[in-house]
């Protein structure tokens, strides 16, 4: 049970409250152990030694209480526990050595200072009973109602101090709190950056992999079979095998600038410092060029600013897509648009292909979709894939901010 005005805190958090506690009680303990000593030196008697030991296990109790817990505050039962022993051990040694009646002042700021409020209006209304009490029975004042209410106009006055004090240690608590937590949440946030680029490298493994097995390994052994056949024909017809081995260099010269692709597509630095709209503008371009595939490119002007994950997102899906028409749908002409409208971002791809087989992002061969997906949805977005005179890509996405 924590207090309702405490927050556990590490205890660096802490240091120098703590060692303002520390100077405050220790050293108010210490001074009255001396002047109980002092006062009692010639001839010391079982009250000054009982007071004594009080005083000595008092400061014992605290040390335990600050040394043995990490957290501080510490719980309130155990704070309460405290103050109520403590208290009590006071009340006792003030009977017995009543030069020490200050004391109790250090125990008041404490609490005011650890206690939720409820627990401090309660503890120094105990304090300031033992003291009136003390008071009357020494002579400091009289039982009249006026020196009564002298004294206690005092303790409103204190009091009304400390409940400021208190307040004051209150909001320091949950500004130390919320400093902790946004320690916290800037160590998540790192952590699941560091995800995300693991994430990023896996899925461009994967991507690798599918382009070395679909380009390269096909052709490798395709090479390999018809390099077989063609030693096999020389022997008996040569004009034949050197048609064949022409065929197989124009093989070896496609599967080469496939390669070259895939490396093209590894080294790309992504957006780089261009904002979205060119980059994506010469994507289209330098697509259409290398394929000779119509591209059609439209943008929205009023696209507001986005944030970089947001556009990197964004050309990503588009550069994936454009590379699956390329390698598999057969097409002619390519539409690609971007609109923006009520926060919501939506970026289109369709062609006029053969269009996608029945739950293509599902198939473990369709690395370059299952990513897209990912990347889409881990911004908050959806993502559609359907057939409308070809393959049609959308992806939807909130705009946050900008």
């Amino acid at each position: 049970m924590k207090s309702e005005s405490t927050f556990p805190l590490p205890r660096e958090q802490y240091r120098w409250y703590i060692v303002f506690f520390n100077v405050l009680m220790l050293g108010s303990l210490a001074g009255a152990l001396v002047l109980t000593l002092w006062q009692s030196w010639v001839g010391l008697g079982w009250r000054a030694i009982v007071t004594a030991v009080l005083l000595l296990t008092q400061a014992g109790i605290y040390l335990w209480l600050v040394m043995s817990k990490r957290e501080w505050p510490p719980d309130l039962r155990l704070l309460l526990s405290y103050f109520v022993v403590c208290l009590v051990l006071w009340a006792i040694e003030i009977w017995l050595t009543p030069a020490i009646w200050w004391l109790g002042f250090a125990y008041v700021g404490q609490m005011f200072g650890l206690l939720p409020l409820w627990g401090a209006l309660t503890g120094a209304t105990f304090v300031f009973v033992v003291i009136y009490r003390f008071m009357m029975r020494t002579g400091m004042i009289t039982a009249s109602s006026w020196a009564l209410l002298g004294v206690l106009a005092q303790w409103i006055s204190i009091a009304v101090i400390l409940v400021f004090v208190n307040q004051l240690s209150r909001t320091s608590q949950e500004r130390g709190l919320l400093i902790a937590r946004l320690e916290a949440a800037k160590k998540e946030l790192e952590a699941t950056k560091a995800r995300e680029a693991e994430l990023a490298v896996l899925r461009e493994r994967e991507r690798l992999a599918r382009d070395l097995h679909d380009s390269l390994g096909h052709t490798l052994v395709a090479l390999t079979v018809q390099l077989e056949a063609v030693q096999r024909l020389y022997r008996v017809d040569p004009e034949r095998a050197t048609a064949q081995m022409d065929a197989l260099k124009t093989l070896t010269r496609s599967s080469m600038d496939a390669l070259r692709r895939s490396i093209a597509g590894l080294r790309a630095p992504g957006l780089g410092d261009r904002d979205l709209h060119s980059a994506l503008q010469s994507l289209c371009v330098e697509f259409g060029q290398r394929t000779g595939l119509t591209v059609a490119c439209t943008l929205d002007e009023e696209t507001p600013a986005l944030s970089p994950v947001l556009t990197e997102t964004i050309w990503r899906v588009v550069q994936e897509a454009l590379t699956n028409v390329e390698k598999h749908a057969r097409a002619t002409h390519v539409i690609v648009s971007l609109s923006c409208k009520a926060r919501t971002l939506t970026v289109r791809i369709a062609d006029n292909g053969i269009g996608l087989p029945d739950e293509a992002d599902a198939s473990p061969n369709h690395f370059g979709l299952r990513g897209m997906r990912e990347r889409v949805e881990g911004l908050g977005g959806t993502m559609t894939l359907c057939n409308d005179g070809g393959a049609v890509i959308e992806a939807r996405l909130p705009v946050i901010g900008g």
